[in-house]
């Protein structure tokens, strides 16, 4: 997303949303479950609609996670939004479906991995509140902004944790999967083509409604536009396709796989987003304390996702 040129972030959303919330999200799912239509005809309807009530709830946390990176950037937005998908994408579930386990030794872990993802994000904020001098910008539009930013970023975080709460309550229709010869490793993908085809709608529509608002329509078209959809297609194909390994893993960890499989799947996209964002110099002109609070909030963020996967050694 940050190589596209001349396009405004809605018209990149929109090709993205298009291409990896829809296109190859039922490609993938028709390669691995060519029968999805008969499984959801074998799911009970309360889960379908619960599905699709997490897709539509997720599809708003996806475009407040793209507003949260535009206004923090990477280095401070990821972490923070990620951090909390991690922490409540585990919490959730087992809150719901494994409350006998919350006391327990293996409870007590996950909880204390949750509660170091919140230290980390204190000091991850605290660092970007610190980053913009004030010869650039007044105080208080700093402050300002900065709030602003941190508060999309962190309802982002809340409402993208969605889909692992959805792969948690789709259980049934997981199970309906597998009794129709959906083998276990692809039976947990069963829940994304439905989840994301609903959250696809909620992202459109808000990037159509900015297209029109701020006529920028009309921009779509323009002399990058072909080596732009081809960037919104590769950032497609790599966000769908870690959704349906990360299904794939978590059938394989069992029950627990979507307790204890997502923070692991998340600890790596933290790493590797705040990777990017440093490299290219979004920390640079940042007062050294600012820094120092940042590498300390990633560090704590890092062995908080860890902390969390190691709850399942217990």
């Amino acid at each position: 997303m940050t190589l596209v040129k001349q396009w405004a972030w809605e018209h990149t959303w929109a090709t993205f949303s298009l291409l990896g919330m829809l296109v190859f999200n039922w490609i993938i799912t028709l390669l691995f479950v060519p029968i999805i239509i008969a499984v959801y005809s074998a799911s009970p309807a309360r889960d379908l609609a619960i599905l699709a009530l997490f897709g539509l709830g997720w599809g708003v946390g996806a475009v407040l996670f793209g507003l949260g990176m535009d206004r923090l950037g990477m280095a401070l937005g990821y972490p923070i939004i990620m951090g909390l998908i991690a922490s409540l994408g585990a919490l959730i579930p087992l809150l719901v479906f494994f409350p006998q386990m919350l006391f327990t030794t293996k409870g007590s872990v996950l909880q204390a991995g949750t509660a170091l993802v919140i230290v980390g994000i204190v000091l991850c904020s605290v660092g970007g509140s610190r980053r913009t001098t004030a010869e650039k910008k007044s105080a208080s539009g700093v402050t300002s902004a900065f709030n602003i930013g941190l508060a999309i970023a962190i309802l982002a975080g809340v409402l993208s944790c969605l889909p692992n709460v959805g792969m948690a309550f789709g259980g049934n229709v997981i199970r309906s999967a597998v009794a129709l010869g959906v083998s276990q490793a692809s039976s947990g993908n069963s829940v994304w083509a439905l989840l994301f085809t609903f959250g696809f709608v909620a992202n459109l529509a808000y990037c159509l409604y900015l297209m029109i608002s701020k006529n920028t329509l009309a921009q779509y078209w323009n002399r990058e536009t072909p080596r732009n959809i081809s960037l919104s297609a590769l950032m497609a194909i790599m966000w769908i396709g870690s959704f349906y390994l990360y299904g794939a893993g978590a059938a394989k960890l069992g029950r627990w796989g979507a307790v204890v499989g997502w923070p692991l799947f998340i600890s790596l996209s933290i790493v590797v987003g705040n990777l990017w964002g440093l490299w290219r110099g979004e920390w640079q002109s940042a007062p050294v304390t600012a820094r120092r609070l940042l590498n300390q909030g990633l560090l704590v963020l890092i062995i908080a996702v860890i902390t969390v996967a190691l709850s399942n050694s217990f």
